[in-house]
């Protein structure tokens, strides 16, 4: 007799019942992300200024929507031969077709300016960033090792690290006192109280372009934390997803792969086509290192995160049209960046919000902090849930652990009149709060 999921077969009482999932699966479970926990309610009932105006607004979730007719339009000029289709109904090489890995190499030579011309063989392609995290941190660090982080930073970091690999985030707190500055100095103090604790530390990870304060890192910087990675042993990961989203006409962002490496074998670089490219769900990002065991690893597990066949064929055809590139897609997706982020700073500095000045990305970094109830992270969850109540999702600075309270990111890389609807529904979520004498005397109208 088979039994329906969930029933239970009376006057049979379980002996000795092993529990239904493992410990590993609960720790995970315990501590969901925010795109678990609010990105997907938000997403199953989004605006839409015609069909679903009170939907929920979401400048939470990172994604450049900027140009999305230009790449759509792309998308559906692709002509893949029936020859081409045929090929890609099978298993692919893990470390990405060979076709591709030439145009990426190629793409990141013309676009990164590396010091040597990158060889396809030291490129592994994957299905995103978030997955060559996993891989490098299982490949770099044995569970409860170490990798420093600069805070506040991208929430799913953490994730990446933690979830599977139980290879630990070490932050390096920088302060909004100091412009959230991010020195050599920063990191060699959180390694030296770290070693006297005992703890292993294994390398760092610099997300430049930086999410969420919009960053850019200079040559001397990057080239003085090589040199302190070097002099200690630590592996770099570079995380350059943003790389070519810088829209501040006097910034020049400068790739890790420009520089001279004085232990080549511990530098590790990222890309993927999600931010630059606005196409998040092609889940595609590779890894460049010159360490042969992490090539050789990240093709061993290669079958766990392949991007599929199909859509590598079709970024092959997008990285590969330099005209396209050059002439209409950046020149147009700077513009909007600097537009939306222009517009959205205006607005939130009409609102008395501060903004952290940012120079790339898709992202706001805003102080909220005056219209706390009370200086607390459980203050900025409140005001958050005010926001969520008012339908629109930003994310809290909590969840990209900034170690101080009243911070929040959002997302400004979509519909103008979206981010500026969303904007407006904060702007009328301050203006319901109580007044700073109310607060204090404790009298509410």
């Amino acid at each position: 007799m088979f039994l329906m999921c969930g029933a239970k077969k009376e006057g049979v009482v379980p002996v000795d019942r092993q529990p239904l999932v493992c410990a590993r699966a609960l720790r995970v479970l315990s501590e969901p992300g925010p795109l678990v926990k609010y990105s997907q309610k938000v997403g199953g009932d989004p605006y839409d200024p015609d069909n679903n105006p009170k939907g929920y607004i979401d400048l939470g979730l990172a994604e450049n929507r900027l140009c999305e007719e230009l790449t759509t339009q792309k998308l559906r000029s692709l002509n893949l031969s029936r020859e081409d289709e045929s090929s890609l109904q099978y298993y692919p090489n893990l470390k990405g077709l060979t076709s591709f890995r030439e145009i990426l190499a190629d793409f990141l030579d013309a676009r990164f300016l590396p010091r040597k011309k990158i060889n396809p063989e030291e490129l592994v392609v994957a299905s995103g960033t978030t997955a060559i995290l996993d891989t490098l941190a299982f490949c770099l660090a044995d569970p409860g090792d170490y990798f420093m982080v600069p805070a506040p930073y991208y929430y799913r970091i953490r994730n990446d690290f933690e979830d599977r690999a139980r290879v630990k985030v070490l932050e390096v707190p920088l302060s909004p006192k100091a412009g959230f500055e991010l020195t050599v100095k920063s990191f060699e103090i959180v390694y030296t109280v770290a070693k006297k604790q005992g703890k292993n530390i294994r390398g760092l990870l610099l997300i430049n372009p930086n999410n969420p304060l919009g960053d850019v890192y200079t040559a001397h910087f990057l080239i003085e934390v090589l040199h302190f990675a070097f002099k200690n042993g630590l592996h770099v990961i570079s995380d350059e997803i943003y790389a070519l989203s810088v829209f501040d006409k006097n910034s020049r962002f400068r790739s890790i792969l420009s520089l001279p490496f004085p232990d080549p074998e511990r530098v590790h670089f990222l890309w993927g086509v999600s931010k630059d490219m606005g196409l998040s769900g092609y889940r595609c990002g590779v890894l460049h290192t010159c360490n042969k065991h992490v090539l050789q690893f990240a093709t061993a597990v290669g079958i766990f995160h392949v991007t599929p066949p199909l859509m590598q064929r079709r970024l092959q055809h997008i990285l590969a049209d330099d005209d396209w590139l050059d002439t209409i897609y950046f020149p147009t997706l700077h513009k909007r960046l600097s537009v939306m982020y222009k517009a959205g700073c205006a607005k939130l500095s009409e609102m008395g919000v501060y903004v952290h000045p940012a120079k790339a990305g898709i992202f706001i970094w805003a102080d909220f902090s005056p219209f706390l109830s009370e200086h607390t992270f459980a203050a900025e969850q409140e005001l958050f849930i005010k926001f969520l109540e008012a339908r629109i999702y930003v994310l809290p600075g909590k969840q990209s652990y900034c170690p101080y309270p009243g911070w929040f990111r959002i997302v400004f890389a979509s519909n103008q009149h979206k981010v500026m609807e969303g904007l407006k529904r904060m702007e009328k979520v301050l203006k319901n709060l109580p007044s700073e004498k109310e607060r204090a005397t404790g009298k509410l109208d």
